[in-house]
């Protein structure tokens, strides 16, 4: 992946295997409300609140990487990313 593909999110992780990318937007960004907002547009993650029981995580999400790297995963990755910058930059402060 390009790093212009990632460049809206603040951390991305480089597996060392698996099929997932863990990635971590600047606080005080809502993954959940991230989540409703990109299934509308056909992209589907993992909201970081899952994966921790006092919702520790909510800044964070996780991508499937299971999939071959072609121009359709691109595009959402794009998508992704234009949704988070604009959900980090109108979150209150």
């Amino acid at each position: 992946m390009n790093s212009t593909a990632v460049e809206q999110f603040s951390k991305v992780s480089q597996p060392a295997g698996g099929f997932v990318l863990w990635l971590e937007l600047p606080r005080p960004a809502d993954t959940s409300a991230l989540f409703a907002q990109a299934l509308e547009q056909g992209i589907c993650f993992a909201p970081g609140v899952v994966f921790s029981a006092n919702g520790a995580y909510s800044h964070c999400l996780r991508l499937s990487a299971g999939h071959g790297w072609d121009a359709r995963v691109e595009r959402g990755v794009r998508a992704l990313g234009a949704l988070a910058h604009k959900s980090v930059a109108a979150a209150p402060r």
